[in-house]
């Protein structure tokens, strides 16, 4: 079926454009010869060889600074079982006066007090190291287990 179309133009001519209409049966004929459509394949995801592996840089990462608190831990343990075997002496002024000494009871003390806080930074840097140390060693197990 051929159609008539009038179109006016900006200048005041009229133009007539002809076309070519097609039936609804020809159109579905068109839509049948059409080849059938492939499946789109899920691409397979591949790591690329220059790009960061963020799992293997956050293992890396965590064993770095636990190993590094183990070993501040580690020194200041034997600070502290140095400090709790040889305590420091208490602190006396020489250039104090005789009457502004300190007394027997006061150098007792201080003694005291130096075993106490030897004693809890034993405590506190040997649990450092009982939490740190596990951890380093799961997550170097677990980043060498990637890399092999």
């Amino acid at each position: 079926m051929i159609t008539s179309r009038v179109y006016f133009t900006g200048c005041g001519k009229i133009r007539t454009l002809q076309t070519k209409e097609t039936t609804m049966a020809t159109a579905k004929k068109a839509v049948a010869k059409r080849a059938p459509a492939k499946r789109a394949e899920t691409p397979v995801i591949q790591p690329r060889n220059g790009g960061v592996d963020w799992r293997s840089l956050y293992l890396y990462a965590v064993c770095l600074i636990t190993l590094l608190v183990v070993l501040f831990s580690t020194v200041g343990l034997i600070n502290s079982i140095m400090n709790a075997v040889i305590p420091d002496p208490a602190y006396v002024d020489v250039y104090a006066k005789p009457e502004n000494m300190p007394s027997a009871e006061l150098l007792a003390q201080q003694d005291e007090s130096n075993q106490v806080r030897a004693l809890k930074s034993i405590f506190t840097s040997f649990t450092t190291i009982a939490i740190a140390g596990p951890l380093y060693l799961y997550h170097w197990r677990t980043a060498r287990k990637i890399n092999n």
